[in-house]
Order: structure tokens, then C-alpha cells, then sequence
């Protein structure tokens, strides 16, 4: 990240303030309170909101609302940011904000923008709005009070901050999670396998059922076999009594049929007489019809063709008997004119003098061509006449062919009014011989019908006994069945209960598993993790640190080292001395190597971060003219393409490629380019 430019409007002591961030060194110079300091906030504020800051520590007292517009780069990219504040009621809040990019304008929340912002950088850390960059404070801006507050912490409490510093903290926490899930785990599995110790009381009372089960289908298929014999007999005596009913439904009839089927006899012969006088009449009428239908047999089809065809033949052959007329007419026009030439001497289409004698030879060939037109014209006078003849036969033939189909169609159905009146005779016959066969049956049967009479009620009192005890049977089975559905809904209810207890068991079991996994392999793989990530930290940390402080004090006397704990440990001829007891320009010399080698740790770490831009806020406070000249040193070995220095220190001007003097009158301040 690049910074371009800050617009200040109602921010602190600043009223309205444009300030440029060109490449290179830019120092920010003023007296103490003149609002050095309150640039770096402004920035921050415009990239991360508030955080845990409050709203009334930036917004200008007395003012209604505020803003901040930061123009920054970012791979070669455009940005432009703007937040705004406004008092409201007793406190200071956020606005809506927003985001610019290539022209394009976001209106965006205040956490929105905030999480817009870590998008656009690569910082990879949560979007939480009341939180602070901890990559942006610990990679490119630290206040130089707050890392002498980190050195100076308890270890436990500064090993926190640099847990998070470092982006490791998620090993603290993935080991935090683990001894909750563990116990969770642990309290589920509790609880699962108190759910399931009644398991085996509950097959027993299942196995209990199934044998009453058992004992229901025993006994019902006991039943059904008796069942089974009495559905048989109950068949057996129905059949008989539905044949002993119909035998005395017979012999009931018979008493009344015999004077039908006398009467029966006597009408069928009445019918055969009257089918028999039909069939000679239709004869009769046949033998008429045979020799005129013989006689129209014998005319022949004049022609193969159609009236149709003969019509168009005969129409075809008269256009064209017109047509030679014309022809003939035109010929005979023309003799007419060739013989008035001869006459006159004169031709009639020029009106020049002719010669009579060259006409005699045109003469002759269209009197020649003329006779044969007249002869084509005969000739079709003669085809008219034929096939006018031909269409009279030929309607005569068609004519006698529709005559034929009518006698024909008469004959067949005289022949068949015979047969189908013979039929109903052979029929009739046939039911005379049965009337006749039935009456001598009846006649038989009517002295058998008290007989079959007696022998029936002795059939239905047998079969409603039967069915008396089939009821009773039924009944029975009903109780048994309904008795197994009950028995076998418990066995169901009591298997699903099983079932689920057995899951519960083993998940139960494999809980179980699972919090020895947590506990005995994942949390010690954690601690060994972040152990050794740590240690590897700790040792470029170490080397880092060393270099920063050997370069701002040169006393071969003192060396310096990180502890495990990340603690700066000094020794001055070879004896611990305690850091408390530095001296001001020492103690700030150790804040600033401890800041340095911390910027270059979390850059490295953090995914997205690049060492583009470092601010430094009053780095040398305390410092000897001497130690203040290593500050160049340590910029050029930084190598940094935009560092942002604010101090009150003006020998820090000589290595500046840009500085900003800040002056505070009346209560506002104002930068100014030296």
C-alpha cells in the first residue's frame, strides 16, 4: 500500500487540511500537541473505522460531524476512501461511507467498508468494525508508547498480543475448541449411553411378546384347519341343496308345463305350414325371373371404353371437324382470290398488274389441298357417327347391366327367403321334437315332487348348523388376529426402540473415540504445532532484533537477545541487566529494534502484506545526535519505497526527502511544506 493523499475536514484540532504523501521519506515536524500524531489516527480511521477508538476522541469539539478522504495505491491501483462522523444525541457515531474505485462509487456501512478495505489490502483477519487492524499495527504502524507497553508486559499477556501478532493465535484456539468439544463430546456420549442400559430388559420384554405371538398363530392355525373343513362342508351341502332346489324348481314347473308344451306343438306346426306355402310362392317368383335375366345376360358391352371417354373421343373429333372446315373455308378464300387475279390481272395485296398464268399452279395445289380437307372432314363426319353409335350401346348395355343387377339381387333374395324359411322349419321341427321330449319329462317328474320336497328341508337344516359354527369359528379368528396385530405393533415399537438405543450405544462408543482422539492426539499436536512455529518465530525474531539494536547502540559492551518469552533481555559484560534501568535513549532504542524486527515478522506472515509503507511515530525520543543519525542508516537497510516519519525532531530533517511542518495557532493546526 501507497499513500497518496488525506483530506481533514473537522478532525481534532484540524478545521479543513489537504496533505499529500509523495514517495520516500516524508517527515511530519511540529512542537508536542500540535497534532502530529493526529495524521496517523486520520489514516487508520479511514481504512479501519473506529475500532476500539471512540468517535469523540477524532470528531473536532463543537463540530456536528466530521470526515476523513484517504487516497491510497495498492498494486499499482487506485483508491479512494471517505468516512464521515456525526454527533448525535450524547455520543459520536459512524456514517454510511464509501469506496472508490476506477470511477466506480460504493455506498457502503461502516463495517462494510471496513471488510471492503481488508478485501482491497489482502489482509487476511475478521471485519469485526470495533476491532483494529492487528496486521496493519503491527506490519506498518505502531506507536512507539504502545510497543514499549508490549516490552514492558507480563510474558503471558505479551505472548497473547503477539500470538495475534503473528496470526497464530487460532493454535490457542483450536486447542480452546478442542478441550470444549472433547467435554462436549464427552457429556453427549454421558448422556448417550444412559439412554441405552435398559437394552437388554427391552429384548427380553420383545423376545416375551414374539412367543405370544407364537402361541396366537399356533392356535389360529389350529382353528383354521377346522375352519377350512367346515367352509368345505358348508360347499358340499350347498351344492346339493342348490341342486335338490333346481330338481324341485323343475318338478314344480312340470306340473304347469305340460299344457304349455301341448300348446307349444300345436302352434309350432301352425308356423311350418305357413313357411311352407311361403317357399312355394318364392319359387314361383324365381322361375319368372330366370329367362329375362337369362336374356339380358346374353347382350354384349359395345365397347371396352367408358361414356366418359366415348364423350371426349366424340368431343375431341368434333373440335377437330371444325377446325379442317375452317381450314377447308380458308383454302376455298384463297382459290377465290388467286381466280380473281386471273379475272382481273392485278394482284389484290400490292395492287401491281399479275400474271394470270403464275396463279394456274397455286390454283391447282390449293384445289388438291382442298380436296383433302374435304375428305378429313368426311372422315370425321364419319367418327362422329360411329361413336354417337357407340355411346347409344353403350348406355342400352348399362341400362340392361342395372336391370341385370336388380333381377339379379331379386333372385338371391328369393333364394335366400327359402333357405332361411327351410331353416326356421328344420328349427321348428327341432322344437317340436324337444316339446315333445320335455312334455314326457314333466309328465314323469310330477310324481317325484313331494319326494325332493322333504329331502330339501332336511339339507338347509344341516347347512344352517354349518354356518352356526363357521360364525363361532370366524369370531375366534377375529379375537386371535386382532390379539397378533396388538402384539406384533409392540414388537415393532419395541425393535425400533432397540434399534435406536443399539445406534445410541455405538455412537456412544464412537464418541467415546473421538474424545480420546481430542484429548491424547489433536490437543498435544497443537501444542507441539504452535511450540515450534513459535520457536521458529522466536529465533528470526531474535536475529532481527539483534541487528536493529547493534545498529542504533554501538557499545560492544551491551548485547541483546529474545527469551522464549519474547522478552528483551540486555547483558553488559557478560551480566544480566535489567532493561528497566537503560537509559531514555536506550530504552527508546530497544522499542525501536523491538518495533522493526516485529514490522518485519508480521509482513512475513501475513498473507497480502507488503513492505511498501512504514510509519514511525516519534521513533527517536530520547536519542543522542548520534543515535539519531542511524535512523538513516536503518531507512536505507529498510529499503522502504514510502516511509512516514512523525517526530519533533528536527535533525531528522537532513535525511527527509519530504518534510511537513505542523503548527497549532488559536487551536487549529495547519501543515505546511518546509
Amino acid at each position: 500500500m501507497i499513500l497518496k493523499s488525506l483530506k481533514l475536514e473537522n478532525i481534532r484540532s484540524y478545521a479543513d487540511q489537504t496533505v499529500s504523501f509523495p514517495l520516500g521519506t516524508t517527515l511530519f515536524e511540529g512542537d508536542i500537541g500540535s497534532g502530529k500524531s493526529t495524521i496517523l489516527m486520520a489514516v487508520e480511521f479511514a481504512l479501519f473505522g473506529l475500532g476500539s477508538e471512540k468517535g469523540g476522541a477524532l470528531l473536532k469539539a463543537g463540530e456536528k460531524q466530521g470526515s476523513v478522504i484517504l487516497r491510497f495505491e495498492v498494486e499499482g491501483k487506485d483508491y479512494e476512501v471517505y468516512r464521515r462522523l456525526e454527533r448525535r444525541a450524547k455520543s459520536v457515531q459512524q456514517s454510511e461511507g464509501t469506496l472508490k474505485i476506477d470511477d466506480q462509487i460504493m455506498n457502503l456501512s461502516a463495517s462494510e467498508l471496513k471488510e471492503k478495505v481488508l478485501e482491497v489490502l489482502a489482509f487476511n483477519e475478521p471485519p469485526d468494525p470495533k476491532a483494529q487492524s492487528v496486521i496493519y499495527r503491527y506490519a506498518i504502524f505502531t506507536p512507539q508508547e504502545e510497543m514499549k507497553a508490549i516490552i514492558w508486559m507480563r510474558p503471558d499477556a505479551r505472548l497473547q498480543t503477539l500470538r495475534r501478532a503473528f496470526r497464530i493465535e487460532d493454535y490457542r484456539t483450536a486447542m480452546d475448541n478442542s478441550s470444549l468439544l472433547a467435554k462436549w463430546v464427552n457429556d453427549k456420549a454421558i448422556k448417550l449411553a444412559s439412554h441405552s442400559r435398559d437394552i437388554e430388559a427391552r429384548r427380553e420384554k420383545c423376545q416375551a411378546v414374539k412367543m405370544e405371538i407364537k402361541k396366537c398363530d399356533e392356535e389360529l392355525d389350529y382353528i383354521q384347519t377346522g375352519k377350512q373343513t367346515l367352509e368345505e362342508t358348508i360347499v358340499k351341502l350347498r351344492q346339493k341343496a342348490d341342486a335338490l332346489q333346481k330338481s324341485k324348481d323343475a318338478l314344480g314347473k312340470a306340473l304347469g308345463e305340460v299344457p304349455l308344451l301341448e300348446k307349444q306343438i300345436e302352434d309350432k306346426s301352425h308356423d311350418i305350414s305357413k313357411l311352407e306355402a311361403e317357399i312355394q310362392d318364392l319359387n314361383s317368383d324365381a322361375e319368372k325371373i330366370r329367362p329375362e335375366r337369362e336374356k339380358l345376360s346374353n347382350f354384349q358391352k359395345p365397347t371396352a371404353n367408358t361414356q366418359a371417354q366415348l364423350k371426349q373421343e366424340l368431343k375431341t373429333v368434333r373440335e377437330e371437324q371444325r377446325r379442317l372446315r375452317a381450314v377447308h373455308d380458308v383454302i376455298g378464300s384463297k382459290i377465290s382470290d388467286y381466280e380473281s387475279v386471273g379475272q382481273k390481272k392485278i394482284c389484290p395485296t400490292c395492287d401491281r398488274p399479275a400474271d394470270p398464268l403464275d396463279f394456274e399452279d397455286k390454283i391447282k395445289l390449293k384445289r388438291e389441298e382442298q380436296n383433302r380437307a374435304s375428305e378429313n372432314v368426311a372422315a370425321c363426319e364419319k367418327k362422329i357417327e360411329e361413336t354417337e353409335r357407340l355411346l347409344d350401346s353403350l348406355c342400352q348395355y348399362e341400362l340392361y347391366q342395372e336391370t341385370l343387377t336388380s333381377l339379379n339381387e331379386r333372385l338371391r333374395r328369393d333364394e335366400n327367403d327359402v333357405e332361411k324359411d327351410r331353416q326356421k322349419i328344420n328349427s321348428l321341427c327341432d322344437q317340436i321334437s324337444n316339446a315333445k321330449e320335455k312334455l314326457a319329462n314333466a309328465k314323469q317328474q310330477v310324481g317325484d315332487f313331494k319326494n325332493i320336497s322333504r329331502e330339501v328341508e332336511e339339507t338347509a337344516k344341516e347347512l344352517d348348523g354349518a354356518a352356526s359354527q363357521l360364525t363361532k369359528v370366524e369370531k375366534r379368528i377375529s379375537a386371535l388376529e386382532a390379539t397378533k396385530s396388538e402384539l406384533s405393533h409392540q414388537v415393532g415399537e419395541l425393535d425400533e426402540e432397540i434399534l435406536s438405543k443399539e445406534k445410541e450405544k455405538k455412537a456412544a462408543d464412537r464418541l467415546k473415540e473421538y474424545q480420546i482422539w481430542l484429548e491424547e492426539f489433536l490437543t498435544p499436536t497443537l501444542q507441539a504445532i504452535e511450540k515450534y512455529v513459535m520457536m521458529n518465530i522466536n529465533q528470526e525474531f531474535n536475529q532481527h532484533f539483534q541487528k536493529w539494536w547493534g545498529m542504533l547502540v554501538e557499545d560492544p559492551s551491551k548485547e541483546s537477545r529474545i527469551d522464549e518469552d519474547f522478552t528483551p533481555m540486555i547483558e553488559q559484560d557478560g551480566y544480566e541487566q535489567d532493561f528497566n534501568y537503560l537509559s531514555g535513549g536506550e530504552k527508546t532504542s530497544l522499542a525501536l529494534a523491538y518495533r522493526l524486527a516485529l514490522n518485519t515478522i508480521v509482513q512475513k506472515v501475513s498473507a497480502g502484506v507488503r513492505s511498501n509503507l512504514l510509519i514511525l511515530d516519534e521513533p527517536t525520543d530520547g536519542f543522542s545526535k548520534e543515535q539519531l543519525f542511524k535512523i538513516r542508516e536503518i531507512l536505507d537497510e529498510l529499503k522502504c519505497p514510502q516511509v512516514v516519519i512523525v517526530s519533533h525532531e528536527k535533525e531528522l530533517e537532513s535525511f527527509a526527502d519530504q518534510v511537513m511542518r505542523i503548527e497549532k495557532k488559536d487551536g487549529i493546526s495547519e501543515i505546511k511544506a518546509a
